[in-house]
């Protein structure tokens, strides 16, 4: 009778025999995964960001496959994304009468014909066509979203405020902080094109709907100071410091000018204390107090809260620059020449506004970027 042993070796051979019996009848023919298709390269591309090489696995798809209409679509819009919108134009349009595209591809199609019309800078063709996708079904967010884009492009503001409120109620947004944001972003536009009454109404329409908003308060205060009515300048930009401490530096500037040309630097003063003892450390509002000093000839005074300035925020540009003047001022060459030093070292870039979405600089605050309509998120 076989022992413990040899039961397990034959249990090995025989567990070695199936394996090898497998391997021969199954294992080595099991098909390989099929390679992956130029489209599929092209949709894992754009998940990764690589643009470029959406656009060569795309191209590809439909060198080698013309009925892939998806991937014109996605070829198109991307082009476009890349400064192409002729070429775009001419392939969304094309798909528009092919026959054999399904309900979803030509909503598609033809949302991205709109995009390829704004960004051609021809907004009667995009809104013509983005109100025609929006009546084609009016349950369709993105139509309404696409139709915006397509007023503000046109520069058809009464409309773009229309849709953009439509818009909240779908959504359910409550109170009218947005819309009153939207306001004051139309009147923005408006000023930037010298439509300076109509910008007015929309900073007054945004004060209506929301209290204290921060935008409406500095533009319609900009509008008074340059109509020579500097004292309701001064009253908008003094309830913007108040009411948004986070963003009183924007007016800042502003008020020291207004305060200097009345000779009211006292004023200034306690306005400066009011907002300090609000937030004690805020640079930028410690850094003006520090600029009034200087302009006041109490250099002292200035250096002292310039050199409080750079404990809180050692970067501040402006504080250093400050105090290089301060201590030139006072004869104290060997100082300034210290800081210019430090301000070399660690010199930063001097442009304080730029869009987070499409990087533009600019020396003056928007709510709205001015080159792509980006919201800014912090001013």
């Amino acid at each position: 009778m076989p022992g413990p042993v040899a039961f397990f070796l034959g249990g090995a051979g025989l567990a070695a025999i199936g394996w090898a019996a497998w391997t021969l009848s199954a294992g080595l023919t099991t098909e390989r995964p099929a390679p992956e298709t130029p489209y599929q390269r092209g949709l894992a591309a754009l998940v990764h960001g690589d643009r470029d090489e959406a656009i060569e696995a795309f191209a590809e798809t439909v060198r080698i496959d013309a009925d892939n209409i998806d991937a014109y679509i996605h070829l198109g819009n991307l082009l476009r994304e890349r400064g192409e919108a002729d070429r775009a134009l001419h392939l969304h349009r094309e798909l528009t009468i092919r026959t054999g595209r399904t309900a979803t591809q030509e909503k598609a199609a033809r949302e991205g014909l709109v995009l390829d019309w704004i960004a051609l800078g021809r907004a009667e063709e995009a809104i013509g066509e983005a109100r025609e996708l929006r009546e084609l079904d009016r349950r369709n967010g993105s139509a309404l979203k696409l139709l915006l884009k397509a007023y503000e492009a046109g520069r058809e503001w009464d409309r773009a405020y229309e849709t953009r409120a439509e818009l909240a109620r779908a959504a359910g947004e409550r109170g009218s902080e947005a819309l009153a944001r939207y306001r004051a972003g139309i009147g923005e536009s408006l000023l930037r094109e010298g439509r300076i009454e109509d910008a007015r109404h929309q900073f007054k329409t945004a004060l209506r709907l929301q209290r204290n908003h921060a935008v409406a308060l500095l533009r319609l205060g900009d509008i008074y100071y340059q109509s020579d009515r500097t004292e309701r300048a001064m009253v908008l930009w003094k309830g913007l410091a108040l009411a948004h401490p986070t963003q009183a530096h924007l007016v800042l500037e502003r008020l020291e000018a207004a305060y200097f040309e009345q000779g009211r630097f006292g004023d200034m003063a306690h306005l400066y204390e009011e907002m300090l003892a609000r937030n004690p450390r805020d640079a930028r509002v410690l850094t003006a107090l520090a600029r009034m000093h200087a302009k006041r000839g109490d250099l002292a005074e200035a250096t002292r809260t310039l050199n409080e300035v750079l404990e809180i925020e050692p970067q501040s540009l402006t504080a250093r620059l400050l105090l290089v003047n301060v201590y030139r001022r006072r004869g104290e060459l060997s100082r300034a020449l210290d800081e210019i030093e430090t301000l070399l070292q660690s010199l930063e870039d001097t442009r304080r506004y730029v869009c987070s979405s499409c990087g533009a600089a600019s020396e003056e605050y928007w709510s709205r970027c001015p080159s792509c309509s980006a919201w800014s998120s912090v001013a």
